[in-house]
């Protein structure tokens, strides 16, 4: 526990000391710790639903069964694992080249799924052989870039993407502190802008040390285009059918 300790510590104050502590055969212990802490709290988050108040003409939620919640839970590592793959692939992409280049053909890349999981939702009935087509081939296309990612990048980024969950979870205890006294959007919309540039920059800072990334910048850039495509996951899957609609509302809201 005090190791958990300590690593969650580090991510929250010293960035490079928590690179550091990624790069360790043992980091995995910790880190995972503090994600399951993570998903724990984001699920009873859900379930009490706090900030219900940011909406007052959603309806209502209706009371779930364990295996709902449980089918919830079960989601989250699958996210969670496609997420840091966007990451670890986003990154290589950006480690090197003229900035300006890689960064248009990082927008398409993250562009693509947004913009069909778009228009699928706007035309519900349309044939869905061309959209799986579309995004058969944009997945493939990821995938080759992530086989040429050096074997080496993938557990330190994983790792420290696991562990940033403590800058999360540090972020929920202010959620309770300072968003649900004031019951403010504003203080939301600050709160969640603290959070997001708090983790980018930890995320940028990281990948520095680390030496994955030559730059803090390129890693944050890497980062906002991996959530973008990361973002976009659930809708593709419930179009997919693999997410029932009920779970999607409760993902997207955790």
């Amino acid at each position: 526990m005090k190791k958990t300790l300590s690593f969650a510590r580090s991510f929250l104050l010293r960035p490079s000391e928590a690179a550091d502590a990624s790069a360790r055969p043992d980091a995995w212990r910790p880190a995972l710790v503090l994600y399951a802490l993570l998903a724990l709290a984001q699920l009873v988050e859900s379930w009490a639903n706090p900030l219900a108040f940011l909406d007052p003409n959603a309806p209502a939620p209706l009371p779930h069964r364990a295996g709902f919640w449980l089918a919830v839970l079960l989601w989250e590592p699958v996210l969670m694992a496609m997420s840091v793959a966007f990451t670890v692939v986003v990154l290589d992409w950006m480690s090197a080249g003229w900035l300006p280049l890689k960064t248009a053909a990082a927008t398409l890349w993250a562009a693509v799924p947004a913009a069909l999981a778009a228009y699928y939702a706007s035309r519900p009935a349309a044939d869905r052989s061309w959209f799986v087509g579309l995004l058969a081939a944009w997945t493939a296309l990821t995938a080759v870039q992530a086989a040429r990612v050096p074997r080496g990048r993938w557990r330190p980024v994983a790792v420290f993407l696991l562990g940033m969950s403590a800058i999360q979870l540090v972020g929920l205890a202010a959620e309770f502190l300072l968003v649900l006294p004031s019951r403010s959007m504003h203080v939301f919309y600050a709160y969640s802008i603290v959070l997001l540039v708090w983790v980018a920059a930890c995320f940028g800072a990281g990948m520095r040390r680390l030496k994955i990334s030559p730059s803090a910048a390129r890693a944050v850039l890497a980062f906002v285009f991996a959530l973008i495509a990361s973002s976009v996951v659930p809708f593709l899957a419930y179009f997919l059918g693999l997410m029932p609609r009920a779970v999607l509302k409760v993902v997207l809201y955790v």
